[in-house]
């Protein structure tokens, strides 16, 4: 049971996670559906070529009358073609479009999340933890660097070594006390 003390911005993430998610199946369905249906056209195009084909090789007497009746089909199979390439970009067009839409609400929508996610962790108490355990880390990391370099070089990256040095240069001159 949610309770009114949890943050709200988890949740606000899931939802906008989720719902791009659900569009972009949405939209693959309407592709799949497209693409059906130019197939389909498609199907019907050679289907009715092959038939067109049939009836002018039955109704030719010789090949003068079998090139001047399947002048006739080749043209209607190109029209037809040619309609199922332009309605094939288009929708190409159109999906591109529709895809970049996604994309962009999905990143408002993941941006606005996650934005009510960062004010929401900041004031939750559930976020110290994670805060203090990235000071630790970066303490950690710290202590890592600088104990690679040797000892020394910890001491001499230590925020007072690095003043003392610089005053000890320009009070004698230079780094090597000429």
């Amino acid at each position: 049971m949610v309770t009114a003390s949890q943050p709200k911005a988890p949740f606000d993430a899931w939802r906008a996670n989720t719902s791009a998610s659900l569009r972009l199946v949405a939209g693959q369905q309407q592709w799949r559906e497209r693409l059906l249906k130019l197939e389909q056209r498609r199907l019907e195009r050679d289907r009715e070529a092959l038939e067109g084909v049939l009836e002018s090789l039955r109704t030719a007497h010789d090949w003068s009358d079998f090139a001047l009746a399947t002048q006739s089909v080749w043209r209607d199979y190109f029209a037809a073609s040619t309609a199922l390439w332009q309605e094939s970009v288009a929708g190409a067009l159109q999906d591109a479009g529709t895809w970049s839409e996604t994309a962009r609400g999905f990143a408002q929508q993941w941006q606005d999340a996650c934005t009510g996610a960062q004010a929401g962790a900041s004031s939750a108490a559930g976020a110290l933890p994670m805060r203090e355990w990235m000071n630790a880390f970066e303490r950690a990391m710290t202590g890592a660097t600088n104990g690679a370099a040797g000892p020394a070089a910890a001491s001499a990256n230590a925020p007072g070594a690095r003043t003392s040095r610089a005053q000890g240069a320009s009070e004698s001159g230079g780094p090597h006390g000429h």
